[in-house]
């Protein structure tokens, strides 16, 4: 038989397989509306963060660092995306004990909640949906 053939008998189990992706990937969908919420709390325990910064910003960091492999697993680009750019400014913060300020922190923070609130169809009917998850 040649390579390019694909055996008779692998068809029902690559649909097996198909479609228990496709409840898996269901379920990080329906996931983000937690990240969501997750992502707001870290953001309010850096905000509250007076000395231990480091640590604020560390738990963002593994949040992003999650979130991102999970997108791109899943394949939403804009996710990971922002999820790579607040996991990145969240490391290098934590490195410098930057204050609980920090503008790259903030700024990726708030990139990452618009998308999570995109993705969770909390925008304004007149917005239009950038982050629209596909549904293969």
């Amino acid at each position: 038989m040649p390579l390019t053939e694909i055996p008779k008998a692998a068809i029902p189990r690559r649909a097996l397989l198909d479609a228990s992706y496709e409840d898996v990937r269901q379920s990080f969908i329906i996931r983000l509306r937690s990240e969501q919420a997750r992502l707001a709390v870290l953001a309010d325990a850096l905000g509250t963060a007076a000395t231990d910064t480091a640590s604020a910003f560390s738990d963002l960091e593994m949040f992003a660092h999650r979130l991102r492999g999970a997108a791109a697993v899943f394949d939403v680009p804009e996710l990971r995306d922002a999820a790579k750019a607040l996991e990145l400014s969240a490391a290098a913060a934590a490195v410098r004990s930057s204050p609980s300020g920090e503008p790259l922190v903030v700024k990726g923070i708030r990139a990452l909640e618009d998308m999570l609130s995109r993705l969770n169809g909390d925008t304004p009917a007149s917005a239009p949906a950038m982050g629209a998850v596909p549904t293969n």
